[in-house]
């Protein structure tokens, strides 16, 4: 093992979920959101697949900053 692979810390599982759990979350609220906008009627229904898109978005979102707060405290 060389000094820069030694340096460089390994990134953990947890960590790995908090980025993918980004990522969805970018990716749904932008999905659900456009979906919004661009939707014929207009309306919002609890039935919509871009309701229930931009709703995994939010609860995406609230769990990757939840973890990451975890994370960052952890001794």
């Amino acid at each position: 093992m060389s000094e820069t692979d030694s340096a460089r810390p390994r990134r953990s599982l947890a960590r790995g979920a908090v980025l993918a759990l980004r990522t969805a979350a970018f990716w749904l609220l932008l999905l659900g959101f456009g979906g919004w906008v661009i939707d014929e009627g207009g309306e919002v229904t609890l039935e919509s697949p871009f309701t229930l898109a931009f709703g995994a978005g939010v609860g995406c979102a609230l769990a990757s900053i939840y973890l990451g707060i975890f994370l960052a405290n952890r001794d």
